[in-house]
């Protein structure tokens, strides 16, 4: 397990933080985030660099599609995100 992020470090601006609450729509298990064909460009900016940070991943899906997902440390930085109101 890896330690808590510092979250200044992280370069979180409210697009990326509004856009890490879209990936997270359902439990882990279950939770497939957003499939790329359907984000702005904007959006696959800021995935893009949330993938950069290791808070989000690229998955491929049924039929060639690929989805943006949060990983583990992405679900983490959330949950501190939320305890702080953000």
């Amino acid at each position: 397990m890896f330690r808590n992020p510092d979250l200044r470090d992280l370069g979180l601006t409210p697009s990326r933080i509004v856009l890490m609450h879209r990936l997270n729509e359902g439990p882990e298990e279950d939770c497939v985030g957003l499939e790329m064909k359907e984000m702005t460009g904007r959006e696959l900016q800021a995935a893009d660099y949330l993938t950069g940070r290791k808070l989000a991943e690229v998955v491929p899906g049924w039929r060639m599609s690929f989805w943006y997902r949060l990983t583990q440390r992405g679900r983490q930085t959330l949950r501190i995100l939320a305890a702080l109101g953000l």
